[in-house]
């Protein structure tokens, strides 16, 4: 691999990490850019790309908006969105790289770490950025900006959707009503309430959506079981009236509690001073969790933080871990599909179980989370591979938890319009198909 190349790749995780995680990336640039580079030569001319790119990011978008007349900016891939911005700023600033160089280079990072048709769209894309810009020397003039003073990428009309987020009435800490509205000044289209093992948020999240516009996707996450692995399967457009749906969350919903009393129970054998209720207080209406007891943990100086008190005390080896009554990875599929839904498989990257795609195939899988906050560009790249492979929908989010995970922001992951369109759609062929 040419040294440019290796490091136009290096910049390309950069980026995409922006968007996930903000502005925390930038402290991390040039260390990243070291590890990753291994050469200097390398790694010098991908700190010089990302740092241009960041600098002059709202500059670039302008410019991709003001071409691609049918494509609002947040509706394209995360990825090919980020390949432009790239391709971009060596164009408008590197007079050093030939346009046709940075042109082909942008289409060979397309094809490797995107969908099939990206290649053709960023082609075209970039050719007419080139033609109307650059080919007639009508380069942007520089403007000085401070990486530090940068603190969004830009706005655009309302498009796209976040379909993994979770509200209070699990773990998350906004209410279903203050979920909506932030997608709404995030200008959202579409955004999916996937708490856990309950569906209490969604009527109250879907009049808010109606009040400002945006359409609320009826969703879940379970936490299913397959021989000791903790699988979590995502399940859209989910009838929350099915009576064998409510009456398996029930279920769900007491071994989840019994599974609190278990970890406090623990927790005071290690000499951490915990009730279940306190728990219980936190959670209030919600269905209980992990994520509760690590806020009282820290509540009473226990741990300094959620990551801590996973680490020391509530991780799957932890000494107060409690294995979860969950469901078992088919009934969960078959219950979602029961329920008019569409069943997927969760961040993939995170379970790493890739191997049992298949078998959740067989049970009745029908979409994957390809992009997600924690998947990198080869990442997303292999989960579209599998998707094609299994006929599998694409879906994407944010798992949003407000500030239980202040780091990962509502909407920082969101899919295109067209893809939340093949989900409906999807839906709408299985329910055809069974009645």
């Amino acid at each position: 691999m040419r040294k440019r190349t290796r490091s136009r790749e290096i910049v390309l995780q950069l980026l995409y990490q922006l968007e996930i995680r903000g502005n925390d990336v930038i402290d991390e640039v040039d260390a990243f850019c070291i590890e990753q580079g291994k050469e200097a030569e390398v790694s010098d001319f991908a700190i010089k790309l990302v740092r241009g790119c960041i600098q002059k990011i709202k500059e670039i978008d302008k410019k991709i908006i003001g071409i691609s007349e049918n494509w609002e900016l947040q509706r394209m891939p995360v990825v090919d969105r980020n390949i432009l911005r790239l391709a971009c700023y060596e164009l408008f600033y590197m007079d050093d790289i030939p346009p046709k160089v940075s042109i082909n280079e942008a289409i060979d990072l397309a094809k490797k770490y995107s969908t099939e048709k990206s290649g053709i769209f960023v082609n075209g894309i970039l050719d007419k950025i080139y033609s109307l810009n650059i080919k007639n020397g009508k380069k942007v003039q520089e403007i000085t900006t401070s990486v530090r003073g940068i603190d969004a990428l830009g706005t655009a009309e309302r498009a796209g959707g976040d379909l993994h987020i979770h509200t209070d009435f699990s773990d998350g800490t906004m209410s279903p009503t203050q979920v909506v509205k932030e997608a709404s000044r995030l200008n959202l289209r579409t955004i999916a309430i996937t708490d856990h093992d309950t569906v209490d948020a969604i009527e109250i999240a879907q009049i808010a959506g109606n009040m400002e516009g945006i359409d609320i996707i009826p969703a879940i996450e379970l936490s299913s079981n397959y021989n000791s692995v903790d699988i979590h399967i995502l399940g859209y457009f989910i009838d929350i009236k099915n009576s064998a749906l409510l009456e398996k969350l029930a279920e769900l919903r007491s071994e989840r509690v019994e599974r609190i009393k278990k970890i406090t129970k623990k927790l005071r054998a290690l000499g951490v001073n915990i009730e279940h209720q306190e728990v219980f207080d936190v959670s209030k209406e919600g269905t209980p969790g992990r994520m509760h007891i690590a806020d009282v943990l820290c509540t009473k100086g226990y741990c300094s933080g959620i990551r801590e008190s996973f680490q020391k005390y509530l991780s799957d080896n932890g000494p107060a871990y409690v294995p979860k009554e969950a469901i078992t990875l088919k009934d969960a599929i078959e219950l979602i599909i029961s329920s008019d839904g569409v069943p997927v498989l969760s961040h993939p990257g995170v379970n790493k179980r890739d191997t049992l795609i298949p078998k959740m195939v067989e049970y009745g899988l029908q979409g994957i989370e390809v992009y997600y906050p924690a998947h990198q560009p080869d990442a997303v790249k292999r989960y579209m591979r599998i998707a094609k492979k299994y006929d599998l929908v694409v879906t994407g989010g944010s798992d949003c938890h407000g500030n239980r995970k202040p780091d990962i922001a509502l909407g920082n992951i969101r899919i295109s319009d067209d893809l939340v369109d093949k989900i409906k759609e999807r839906r709408d062929n299985m329910v055809a198909a069974l009645s």
